[in-house]
Parts: C-alpha cells; sequence; structure tokens
C-alpha cells in the first residue's frame, strides 16, 4: 500500500506536535486524507461512503483543512443516522475517529475487489469493477466500470462486462489484482471489500480492506465436490422428482437418501464394500440437485458393461456425448452382479409389499421435548434410506426399457422426435396407474360439487369456507369423494419428496384452489371441455407392441412405488413439524419454517444445547439465500459441477419452440402460462398450461387444460404418465416455453412432432 501515517483519537484542534514531520515522511506528492472511526469497516458495519475523503490534498494548510472536514464528518446528519441505527441494534457508543492520511497513487486504473460477491453472497466467486483513473468516481457511482467475475473454483474469468470499447485492464494486471486480494482474504480468514490503484508504471498499491459486512449464507455453502474431474451432471429426472432449489434439511435427508438408497444398490450387487459420507451419485450445486451421469456409467459399466449411451438415454432422453466410458471387469466378476440385478427388477412386487411394510410401520413418535423427538426422527432415516434404495430398484425397470426400445427403433443414430413419440404411445394405455388416478380422484370430487347445489357458493367463497363444508355432513357425496380422495392421495403434493413441503391432508389449499378453478369452469359452461380436436396419435409400431404388457408393468409398479416413497417421506413431515413447534417453544428457533433451513445433524446439535441455545441466525440467513437460489437455471448437461446459466432474453417473434414429445395428438388454443401452482387457479378450461415443471400436484387441473407443455419433463416422468391417460398432447423439456410463450398466444401443439407453433 502507498507510504502513510495514523492520526489516532484525532480531534477537532487537538492534533499531534509533530505531524508535520510525519507527513514530511511521506513525500512532496499530493495526499490523500481518510476518516477512519473506531468500529467503521468491522464484520457488523461498514460505514463506507458515510465519513469524508479529501484527495489531493497539497501543503500544511490544505492538510488541517482536509483533517478537519474528515474529523466534522463524524457528526454529518448522515453519519448520525447510520450510527443511531446501528446503534438501536448493536448499543454502540458516538464514533471515536481517527484519520489516515495517505500518499497519492498516480493512477491510471483503479478499482473496487470484492472477494466474494456482494450481491449473491457467493464465496466461490470473486467481483473486479475498474475504471481509469481515480476510483473515486467509481466508489461514489458517478463512472460505470469494467466488470469481471471469477470463478474461483475452476480459475475461469467470465466474459468482462465493458464500460468502454477496449478493456482498462490488461490480463495481466486482472490476475495480478485477483491474486493478491486472495492472498489477503487467507491471512485475515474473511471475504474482503478492497480499494485498489496501478499507477502508470503498473505498480499495484492496495488503498483499504474491509470486510465485506453484507454477506448472506453462501448459496454454494452446501456444494457437493465432484467425485472424478470431468464428471458430467444433469438436471434430468432430479429435477422433476426435486424441481428448483431444496432447504437444508431437505438435502440431509431426502436427497441424502436418493444417495445412500443409490450405494446400498451398489453395495447390494457388490460393486462398493460400504457407504460413503460424501454424495457419489446426487450432486448440489446452488442449492439445485443433479444425477452424476458419469458416476452411473461407472456403476452400469461395473454390472451391465453397458454403452453409457443407454444410460443417456435413460435419464436424458437423448445421447450425451461428453460422458466418458469407463472400463468394465471380465465377464465371470460381472456376471453374479448380473444376476442379482436382473433378479431384483423381476421381483418388483417383492420390493413394493417392503415399502408398504415401511409405511405402514413407519410412524415416528413425538417425545417430551425436542431432544427425544429428534432421536426418534434420526433412528428412522434407515427407512427412508431402505425406500429410497427400493423405489430406485423398482423404478429402474421403467427407466431400463424405455432406452432398449429407442435403440431398437434409431440403431445407433440419435433418436429423434418420431421415435420417442412412438416409446411414448407404448408406455399409453395402462391401467390400475395410481398417480393417474389423481386427476380422476379430483373429477369424481368435481363431478359430485357440480350435481350439488353448493357448486356456486364453493367456487367463489375462500378455500377456508370450501374445506369446512367438505368436511360437513351438509356436503353429501361431495364430502365423501373428498375424504376417500384424501385417504387414498392425501400424502401427495406438489414439490412431495421436499420435507418443508407439506402433504395435501396437512394443508389441502392448493386441492381446493384447483377444484375451484375446474368448477367455475364447468358453472360458465355445463358442458365438459373436450379434447375433441386432437388428432389421434399414430400407433406403435407392431413389433414394439409385443413390449406393451411389459411397459405397462413397469410403469405401474414405478408409479406406486415412487407413492410409497412419498407416503414414508410424509412420516418424517409429519414429525419434523412437531419437532418445530417444540424448538420453538423452547426458544431455540425463530419460528417453525426455520427448522428446514438447518441440517438435520444440526437439528441435533440445536436440540442437545444448553437451555436458551438459538439456531436461528444461520437458518434465517439461509432461507434469503434460497430466494436468490430458486431465480437460477441450469444447462441440462454440465461437465463438471453446474454453473447457473446466463439469463437469456428470448424475443417473442420466435414462431415455434421444439420439445420432447411424450403424449401424442394434436391441438391448437390459448396458452396459460403459470410460473408458480399457485397461481394455476388462473387456468380456463381449454387452454394449454405451459408451465417451468409439472408433478403430481398439478395434475387436478389436468381435467381442464387442453394440453400440457413444459420447460423439463421426460417420456416417464408424472405429468407424462397422466397426460397419456387422459388424452392431453404433451410436449416436455422445451427449456425455453415460459420465456418464449405469454399468456393469450394461439398455438398449435404437436404430441408427435415435439413443437409449438405460435399461430397469432
Amino acid at each position: 500500500m502507498p507510504d502513510a501515517l495514523v492520526i489516532v483519537g484525532a480531534s477537532l484542534g487537538r492534533l499531534p506536535a509533530d505531524l508535520e514531520r510525519g507527513i514530511a515522511k511521506l513525500g512532496t506528492g499530493p495526499l490523500a486524507v481518510r476518516s477512519s472511526a473506531i468500529g467503521e469497516d468491522g464484520e457488523d458495519a461498514s460505514f463506507a461512503g458515510q465519513y469524508e475523503t479529501v484527495l489531493n490534498v497539497r501543503g500544511p494548510e490544505a492538510l488541517r483543512e482536509a483533517i478537519a472536514t474528515c474529523l466534522a464528518s463524524a457528526e454529518s446528519a448522515r453519519a448520525l443516522v447510520y450510527r443511531d441505527a446501528r446503534d438501536r441494534e448493536n448499543g454502540d457508543s458516538a464514533a471515536t475517529m481517527s484519520v489516515v492520511v495517505q500518499r497519492m497513487v498516480d493512477a491510471r486504473v483503479s478499482g473496487v475487489c470484492f472477494t466474494a460477491d456482494p450481491v449473491t453472497s457467493r464465496r466461490k466467486r470473486l467481483v473486479l469493477d475498474s475504471v481509469a483513473g481515480l476510483g473515486e468516481a467509481l466508489v461514489s457511482g458517478h463512472a460505470s466500470p469494467d466488470h469481471d467475475e471469477l470463478q474461483r473454483a475452476h480459475g475461469v474469468w467470465e466474459p468482462t462486462h465493458l464500460a468502454g470499447s477496449a478493456p482498462v485492464l490488461s490480463e495481466g494486471e486482472r490476475e495480478l489484482v485477483a491474486r493478491e486480494a486472495l492472498e489477503a482474504e487467507a491471512r485475515l480468514g474473511e471475504p474482503l471489500d478492497l480499494e485498489w490503484a496501478i499507477d502508470a508504471d503498473g505498480s499495484l498499491f492496495w488503498l483499504q480492506a474491509r470486510p465485506i459486512t453484507t454477506l448472506g449464507a453462501d448459496p454454494q455453502g452446501f456444494d457437493t465436490p465432484t467425485m472424478e474431474p470431468g464428471d458430467v451432471y444433469t438436471r434430468c429426472n432430479v429435477g422433476e422428482m426435486m424441481p428448483g432449489a431444496v432447504s437444508p434439511l431437505t438435502f440431509s435427508t431426502c436427497a441424502r437418501g436418493i444417495d445412500v438408497g443409490w450405494q446400498d444398490n451398489m453395495i447390494e450387487l457388490g460393486v462398493r464394500s460400504q457407504r460413503s459420507d460424501e454424495n457419489v451419485y446426487i450432486g448440489m450445486s446452488y442449492g439445485h440437485l443433479f444425477i452424476n451421469l458419469s458416476a452411473g456409467v461407472r456403476f452400469s459399466a461395473e454390472v451391465l458393461a453397458s454403452d453409457p449411451d443407454e444410460q443417456s438415454l435413460a435419464i436424458c432422453g437423448r445421447l450425451v456425448p461428453e460422458v466418458a466410458k469407463p472400463e468394465s471387469p471380465p465377464l465371470w466378476v460381472r456376471l453374479p452382479r448380473i444376476a442379482k440385478q436382473v433378479l431384483a427388477v423381476v421381483r418388483a412386487k417383492s420390493q413394493i409389499r417392503r415399502m408398504e411394510a415401511l409405511v405402514e410401520h413407519g410412524a415416528i413418535d413425538v417425545g417430551p421435548d425436542s431432544l427425544a423427538t429428534w432421536r426418534n426422527l434420526d433412528a428412522k432415516l434407515e427407512d427412508l434410506y431402505q425406500a429410497y434404495a427400493r423405489h430406485l430398484t423398482v423404478s429402474s425397470g421403467a427407466g431400463a426399457l424405455a432406452p432398449i426400445l429407442l435403440r431398437i427403433l434409431a440403431g445407433n443414430a440419435e433418436p429423434d422426435d418420431s421415435h420417442h413419440a412412438a416409446v411414448a404411445h407404448l408406455f399409453a394405455g395402462a391401467d390400475g396407474v395410481e398417480s393417474a388416478d389423481i386427476a380422476a380422484g379430483a373429477k369424481r370430487i368435481l363431478d359430485a360439487l357440480v350435481a350439488s347445489e353448493a357448486g356456486d357458493g364453493f367456487a367463489n367463497g375462500s378455500v377456508e369456507a370450501a374445506v369446512a363444508w367438505l368436511d360437513s355432513e351438509a356436503a353429501g357425496e361431495a364430502g365423501r369423494s373428498y375424504a376417500e380422495y384424501l385417504a387414498r392421495h392425501g400424502h401427495r403434493s406438489l414439490r412431495e419428496l421436499d420435507v418443508r413441503q407439506p402433504e395435501w391432508a396437512h394443508d389441502p389449499s392448493p386441492l381446493i384452489k384447483a377444484l375451484q378453478t375446474q368448477l367455475r369452469g364447468r358453472l360458465r359452461d355445463d358442458s365438459r371441455v373436450e379434447v375433441g380436436s386432437a388428432v389421434p396419435p399414430t400407433p406403435a409400431p407392431w413389433f414394439l407392441r409385443p413390449f406393451a404388457s411389459i411397459a405397462h408393468a413397469a410403469v405401474r409398479n414405478r408409479e406406486r412405488s415412487k407413492s410409497l416413497l412419498v407416503a414414508t417421506t410424509v412420516h418424517f413431515k409429519r414429525a419434523y413439524r412437531a419437532l418445530a413447534a417444540q424448538l420453538v417453544a423452547e426458544g431455540r428457533l425463530p419460528d417453525e419454517d426455520a427448522l428446514y433451513f438447518l441440517l438435520h445433524e444440526e437439528l441435533g446439535e440445536l436440540a442437545a444445547a444448553p437451555a436458551g441455545a438459538a439456531g436461528g441466525q444461520a437458518a434465517i440467513s439461509r432461507r434469503k439465500a434460497l430466494v436468490y437460489q430458486q431465480t437460477l437455471t441450469f444447462p441440462e448437461i454440465s461437465v463438471d459441477l453446474p454453473e447457473p446459466e446466463a439469463e437469456t432474453v428470448f424475443a417473442h417473434d420466435e414462431r415455434i419452440v421444439v420439445g420432447k414429445p411424450v403424449s401424442g395428438g394434436c391441438v391448437e388454443g390459448p396458452v396459460r402460462v403459470v410460473l408458480e401452482l399457485s397461481d394455476a387457479e388462473a387456468l380456463e378450461p381449454g387452454e394449454i398450461l405451459v408451465a417451468p415443471i409439472t408433478d403430481v400436484g398439478w395434475t387436478p387441473y389436468f381435467a381442464i387444460i387442453r394440453g400440457l407443455v413444459t420447460d423439463v419433463g421426460s417420456a416417464v416422468s408424472h405429468g407424462a404418465v397422466v397426460a397419456r391417460e387422459y388424452g392431453l398432447p404433451a410436449v416436455l423439456n422445451t427449456h425455453n416455453a415460459t420465456r418464449v410463450l405469454v399468456t393469450g398466444d394461439r398455438v398449435r401443439l404437436d404430441g408427435d412432432r415435439g413443437t409449438i407453433e405460435i399461430l397469432d
């Protein structure tokens, strides 16, 4: 840093007698005089911009005036307001001012460097803003800087956002600033906000450093390490099971359950000897979950020696050339593993019966205090892991069949839309699919509501009034249908494997809103909305038809297994809600929702801590981070742990959106773009639903829509299954439909070709 001296505890009219002698040591050039109060630039508050800085000071008289200006700024109106607010929070006293006198740097370029992103709190991101000349224009907001961001984990700079026609920093200077800033962070042990300047000779000077006081929870705080360099990750499949970012508690229970269940299957087949404390199949980045395709391929190579393309087709519905093919052990090693794998899949009914037993005996006792309840939860985690292991085994039947059929149709080429449409048609028509009854059961309630005299009041009343009426004897057949529905499907919900999401039996409001929306449409037009204009899908080729019964059985088993997995999860949801109430009553959490932002293990530590211990600060900070995490989108395929996509604006003059055809037929109609399930009640009968994703929480609305479009999904996702059962043309995995299409657009949805064409 430039030569400097500090006047400690200065005040107006009382300066050191040897001040001029000390200043003489700084040379004859101009000086910078900076305010520095005790408590400024601390961990809790920065006072940035509250106190004065005077630049280009020359001569003794100007120096004394500059010092007086800095000292007086401690009592300025803006500093007093800032300090008063801080005092109310922290009980601090009035500021004690010191003054820093620095030799001015003749800056060719200067700026600010944050060793963490101050906006998003990402610790793995370095942010660098640079301007030509002095940095005062930058920190005061009067100049637009060049903006650079460094992905610290990979050492990769993102493209520079230039303020002018050329960057003000050379690549070497940019690297130098970043390297020394990170060294300073390492020495001080916390993320820093640093001001710097580079003079005409290319020498770098550090002018000021302070902690970044506004950082919240790191949105990458639970990122998992990559198992091997170059591993390929995907949002496919797991993005449907756990859409969006998940809470820390969900990560440490259900997401961990997926991974442990997968590891247990590897152990059962003799591929692994024991569980790993680190996730080996499910990765997390920015709160979002991903499947490690490369890890899956390595597992498959150890058993079936299958090509990576088979795994890619099963999970992503397309070839993923980025996945490398590992070596496989000799056949004599793999034969016992193959036999066990085939036997496990063939015995799907046995796996389902074991899951039914887990549900039957899975209730978790609530103890007399939070610690007892947590211990009961902890003891039951093995049930959750078993449920995931068995569900993964059962669902592998349907997962393995689809790529086999696609291979039969496409050979060694990339399957095209016609191949996907043919396979989707083959999977259609299965009876007894449990998730399909979610829509059928809702229709039974709706029919009873239409037949009742209370239909209009139900449709236009409050959710609370609607629930109270359905629970009363006055509801008659509608009430009985509703009670039967909750008895069968009350454990289901939107984002149903997220422990933070209440099931319908606990909070039926999403279901009631869906019924009210449909009922309003029926009351306006007594005739049912039919898919009438849909063109019947082209049948699957004759040589695939013998596989139909196998496909239908695989779908039935998978959907039953998924329902049982959700029912097992609901036991944990109920117990965690009870634990949250106890922790709040004991003064350990500020509110019940805060529970979901602590890991399962952290909850145990909190419950075991001395009375009065509080865990709210970390939870509240993480809850704020989730708001940011939910705004992020990711590429379908990533090499190494995924990074968010830069936001792209799509022009509305694009005429065709392309996705995966998962349910055949062709319809025309207006679209309704619904980004959150809570907004789905705006749906009108006959509209085409366009959503980021749908799971079973959306299916009550399927009775009134004409077609379905989503940004993500596959032929074996729940939205696709229900759409096929009810003859709804559907195109999933479009990536951008919610951004290209606008509510009111009239489109032609072709569920055979996988296209949505904007007509007007």
